[in-house]
């Protein structure tokens, strides 16, 4: 049971980056300017969507799936963030 709970913390967590990633692709993120660098606005509005699709897959599987195949939701949202978290420090 506890680990429903914090499954369903996982994928609200998700779904809250994903909204932040979304709505600001047109305003400043952090201390970039998505206006001005159009391939970060593109990487945002496409690790959101990714993020969204994760979120499902989650709910899906925490309604029929095992909680050990609650792993596959932990391991792709923590993929997609780290790899948009990498992206974000690499530009220049």
């Amino acid at each position: 049971m506890i680990i429903k709970v914090l499954m369903i913390f996982f994928i609200i967590f998700l779904l809250a980056l994903a909204y932040t990633l979304w709505s600001h692709s047109d305003k400043k993120f952090l201390i970039y300017s998505p206006n001005e660098n159009l391939t970060l606005k593109n990487i945002m509005r496409f690790t959101a969507v990714l993020l969204i699709l994760v979120s499902i897959l989650g709910i899906v599987v925490l309604l029929v799936g095992t909680k050990e195949m609650n792993l596959i939701t932990l391991l792709l949202g923590s993929l997609i963030a780290a790899a948009f978290s990498i992206y974000l420090a690499n530009i220049r």
